[in-house]
């Protein structure tokens, strides 16, 4: 009898606090879809991390996306995959819901976005799970950056 209170009381909690993340009177996809578009609103208007501008060229830099897909591949999918759920969230059209400073605090700074940022919060209920420090420097970050708007820009 105890374990069973134990496991209700666990599973209100977890109930609970996927509310915040859009679990309110909307159900399922539109509900996930309203609170990711209230924390984009947010996104848009705060940086959080230590990366507060990048500066994008019109066009993708090839060489940057090439040397940001070898990385993409060792560090990054173990967890993302492009058009899938998986460990994290589908990352190929992450560079059209996200900005890059975002996206490079993300992968940098995991632990402030998610102290900070509404939507890194929303994403670890969702995911159950945080996304590590991706072991990769601000250059390499970048890289990364480049190749996920080379594949957004392809899809």
């Amino acid at each position: 009898m105890h374990d069973r209170r134990i496991y209700g009381v666990v599973l209100l909690a977890l109930l609970l606090s996927l509310g915040g993340c859009g679990g309110g009177e909307q159900g399922g996809e539109d509900a996930g879809k309203a609170a990711e578009a209230a924390a984009n609103e947010e996104t848009a208007k705060a940086v959080y991390g230590k990366i507060k501008e990048v500066s994008m060229d019109p066009q993708v830099n090839t060489a940057f996306a090439e040397k940001g897909e070898k990385i993409f591949n060792v560090v990054c999918s173990a967890c993302h995959k492009y058009d899938e759920r998986y460990v994290g969230p589908a990352v190929g059209d992450v560079y059209d819901r996200r900005t890059p400073e975002y996206i490079m605090n993300m992968m940098l700074d995991t632990e402030v976005m998610l102290e900070k940022d509404d939507t890194a919060r929303c994403l670890l209920q969702e995911y159950l799970t945080k996304m590590p420090s991706a072991q990769v420097n601000e250059t390499d970050a970048r890289y990364v950056l480049e190749h996920l708007r080379e594949v957004a820009e392809n899809r």
